[in-house]
Parts: C-alpha cells; structure tokens; sequence
C-alpha cells in the first residue's frame, strides 16, 4: 500500500533547486554589477547571506524527500519520519531568516536612496526592525518552546512544553506582518518616483522595477494559509506540509530575486549602451546633390550622431544615478542645503543644452 502512495517530493526538491539557481544567478550580477561601479556595500553583503542561507535549507530539504518526504509520513517507518521531521525542524527556521535578511537587504537598499528624508528614513528602519524582530521570534520558538527540542521529532523523549497555539499564532502574526511588509515596499516607491522631473516611461519603468516585491507578497499570503498544515509528530499528512514548503521556499527566492533586480540596472544599461553605440555607424543622410559641399555635409551628419548618442547617454546616466544609492548626484530633499555629495538619495538635476543649426537640416537613416 506504501508503493502506491504519491510522491510529490522529488517535483518539490527539482522546483526548488532550479529557483535556487535563478536567484544565486540573479544575485552574481548584482555583486558584478555593484563592483563594476564600485559601490558594494552593505546591501550586497546581506543578500549574499540570504543566498548562501537559501542553498544551506535546500540542502536539508534534499535530505529530507531523501528519507521520504513528499509521501504520507504515517507510511513510513519512524527512524525516516524521524529524519524528516528533524531536517525539517532544522530547514524552515533557515528559510524564514534568509527571507528576513533578503527584505532587510533591500530596505538598506531602499534608505540609501531615500535616506535624505527623515519621514522615509524612519518609516523604513521602523518596518526593518519589525518584521526583523518578529521573524526572528518565529524562527526561534518553535525550538525554545519545549525543554528538549528533540520532541519535535521523537515522540518517545519526555520533555514539558508551552503553549504550542501561541508558537502558531505568533507564526500567523508574524507572516502577516511578512506581506504587509512586502506591499508596502512595493508601494512606497510610487508617489517617491512619480514626483521626479522625468519621462513617463521613465518613471512607469523605476516604479515597476522597486515594485516586484508584489508577487512576493502574494507568495508570503499563500504560505500563511498554509501554516496549519506544518510537518510535526502530530501532524504527519503531507498534502498541506509541501504546499507549506513549496511557498516558503517561493517567497524566499522571490524576494532574493524581486529585491536585486533594480541592482543590475545599471549593468544592463551599460550593455545596452555599448550595443546602440555600435549602430551610429550604419546611418546615412539623404540629400540632393545640390545641397552643399560633401565635407559640410559630413559635418552635419557627424554633429547629428554626436547629439543621438549624446542624447542617449544622458539618460541612460540619469536613471543609473536614481536607482545607484551612492551616487553623489541623488538626493530627494529639495532644500539645496540637502545637496551633500556623502549624502544619499535623489535629486531633480535640469539641464539645458542649446544647438545651433543650418535652416536647411540634414535627414539620417
């Protein structure tokens, strides 16, 4: 009868491994991309940890579908149960503190770009340090709650414990505390984006880049649904206990992936400009050959490129700087006396840029 039960564990342990490769990929060109403009930091470091701490669960959870989970555990001789439910005791407080530490990684992100505000500034340590107490509390209770943790998956041990419904309650308050989090990063940088002196598209570009944290945030939900259901000496279904690992895991790797993202930017952007300036190449002016003389022409046609790539740097440098928290030129305060070069944030920067030209111009291809 044990044969014929479903196995959803090695789905689980390949889903989860290929979400840890995309996050340790998207976490490399963070670093690459933040010492190529040599502003590592603090930020940096910290998502490190989230990532090494990601790998260091999935390793236990490959120990556990090992011994069997992902079947029902009632079917499965106690010396796995066992080992199942000790990985797994094991394996979710690391989760819960990689996730902790990937939002406390953007948030430093996040103050550096808007540090320059007292409102902002405090609003986002007093969000770090809640959901970083709470989760903190989550991940360590479950442990501390009984004199001998090994209860938590021998059932022959003789221990006393605490009220084991608070250790759920808080579980629930702390993951709600978890997605409100998550919607208010996602939101925040809306009206901060949307007041700055830029193109739309520009604009609609930084706020979606700083607002992935959604789709975390629904992933942090699902899994709170799913807190009933954790593996435990009694509670050996397995159904509900996948769906719980399989969303942690989810929103662990989303808010790794969702809060590097705007990081690599400036990386994409340099890429992006060094293709485009191999295509001023391939432009032609058309004329009539009773325009003027060729070297005029060639002139013209120089000057016209110069201005498109000049043009394009610009503002490709310009959304770099907002979304680079270290760069002198960011500061959101409006008061010039705001204006530190040490000082992080955003500033409105105008330029004006004036061309003087023939009456007859010059037409590229």
């Amino acid at each position: 009868m044990a044969q014929n039960e479903p196995n959803h564990g090695p789905a689980l342990q390949r889903g989860i491994w290929v979400a840890v490769g995309i996050a340790a990929v998207i976490v490399i060109l963070r670093v690459f991309a933040k010492v190529k403009i040599g502003q590592f930091r603090v930020d940096d470091i910290l998502m490190m940890l989230a990532m090494l701490l990601m790998i260091v669960a999935t390793v236990f959870l490959t120990f556990s579908v090992q011994h069997g989970f992902g079947k029902n555990l009632e079917t499965l001789p106690m010396l796995h149960v066992q080992a199942v439910l000790r990985n797994t005791a094991i394996e979710v407080p690391i989760v819960t503190m990689s996730t902790t530490i990937a939002r406390c990684s953007f948030i430093l992100y996040l103050l550096a770009i808007l540090g320059s505000n007292r409102t902002y500034k405090l609003a986002l340590w007093f969000l770090m340090l809640l959901q970083l107490s709470g989760n903190i509390v989550s991940a360590v209770l479950p442990l501390s709650i009984c004199r001998n943790a090994s209860i938590l998956w021998d059932p022959t041990v003789e221990t006393t414990c605490g009220d084991i419904q608070a250790v759920i309650d808080f579980a629930y308050y702390s993951n709600t505390a978890n997605s409100a989090t998550d919607l208010f990063l996602a939101v925040f940088p809306i009206p901060v984006f949307w007041s700055l002196n830029l193109k739309t598209s520009v604009k609609f570009g930084l706020i979606v880049l700083l607002s992935f944290g959604l789709v975390a945030m629904i992933a942090s939900i699902v899994k709170t649904t799913k807190l009933k259901d954790v593996p435990s000496i009694t509670n050996l279904g397995t159904s509900g206990s996948v769906e719980l690992i399989r969303w942690g895991y989810v929103e662990n790797s989303l808010i790794i992936i969702t809060s590097s993202i705007p990081c690599i930017r400036p990386l994409l952007m340099s890429s992006v400009k060094k293709f485009s300036s191999n295509g001023f190449s391939h432009s032609y002016e058309l004329r009539s050959p009773f325009t003027g003389n060729r070297r005029t022409r060639e002139n013209e046609t120089t000057q016209s490129q110069r201005k498109l790539a000049t043009h394009h740097d610009i503002e490709a440098e310009s959304i770099e700087q907002i979304l680079d928290p270290y760069s002198p030129q960011t500061v959101i305060s409006g008061n010039p006396s705001s204006l530190n070069p040490l000082e992080g944030g955003i500033t409105k920067r105008v330029e004006l840029s004036v061309y003087s030209s023939d009456l007859c111009p010059s037409v590229s291809v």
